[in-house]
């Protein structure tokens, strides 16, 4: 073997050990993430960039490290590693993976309407079908926290016909045709539970079901009607006026008490709905 061949093999030898140390500290750090010590993991990921700096595996050691931020519930710091993921990594694979964790975290901060812009971002350029489905599945979760079914049912069919033998697809439709069939729900108008209770006190309690508030408001009305009539018989008007004051300050706050109830009744219904969608889906 001569000088020049000898000093090739040194040199093949020795890229060769050092990608397989490379690739084993990778898989090391992928074991400590699958196994949920973030932490760790993303120790071992920043140690291998730092000692690999143009590794081929940067950028899922990046998207990796953001990830664990997401998963140690500090969303700031992993939006601001997502989205920097995107400049320094703008033909990865994992760019769509990326844009759908910043939705994510929208949607965690229940930032309902900025979470379905940012996935229909990722809509519009992606044809990664797997990131697809999850936007529609996301976005179809946004419109059910923002009450709006129908677009829900719809983002939900997006996911069943790009998974349909899937679970996750099987999962979208069972949701779908639960909306279905449970909306519209019953709905109680605030406006028309403070007009009748302006006409009548105590009608738009019992318009919405609170039939106690409802005898209680009438009940008390008509005393301080019943009150106020006396004084004026009597001739005692700094009576009646002081028991007129404090009496329509009460009919007023049973308007406003009746406007109240109805929309704690809506909430309620469509807060059970929510939470019977979570508990068929095992979110």
């Amino acid at each position: 073997m001569t000088a020049a061949s000898l000093f090739l093999s040194i040199i093949v030898f020795a890229i060769s050990s050092g990608s397989d140390e490379q690739s084993q500290q990778y898989h090391y750090a992928e074991h400590l993430f699958e196994s949920g010590d973030y932490q760790a993991a993303r120790l071992e990921y920043k140690r291998l960039l730092f000692y690999r700096p143009d590794p081929e595996f940067r950028d899922v050691a990046d998207y990796r490290i953001a990830q664990s931020y997401y998963y140690q519930n500090r969303p700031e710091r992993a939006e601001h590693l997502f989205r920097e993921f995107l400049t320094v990594h703008p033909n990865s694979s994992f760019r769509f993976r990326s844009q759908l964790m910043i939705g994510q975290l929208h949607f965690d901060a229940r930032k309902y309407s900025l979470a379905r812009t940012t996935l229909f971002e990722l809509l519009q350029s992606s044809e990664d079908t797997e990131a697809v489905a999850a936007a529609h599945y996301l976005r179809g979760w946004c419109y059910v926290h923002t009450a709006d079914w129908n677009k829900a049912i719809a983002e939900l069919r997006r996911v069943n016909t790009l998974q349909m033998d899937t679970s996750h697809g099987k999962n979208a439709r069972r949701l779908a045709d639960m909306l279905l069939e449970k909306t519209p729900l019953p709905h109680k108008s605030p406006q028309m539970a403070g007009w009748l209770s302006t006409v009548i006190p105590g009608s738009g309690q019992l318009y919405v079901g609170r039939v106690k508030e409802g005898v209680l408001a009438a009940v008390l009305s008509g005393a301080f009607i019943y009150l106020v009539a006396d004084a004026i018989r009597e001739r005692r008007y700094v009576d009646g006026a002081g028991i007129s004051l404090i009496g329509w300050q009460f009919y007023w706050g049973n308007r406003i008490e009746a406007q109240r109830f109805a929309s704690e009744y809506n909430s309620h219904r469509e807060s059970e709905l929510i939470e019977a969608l979570k508990k068929s889906s095992g979110r």
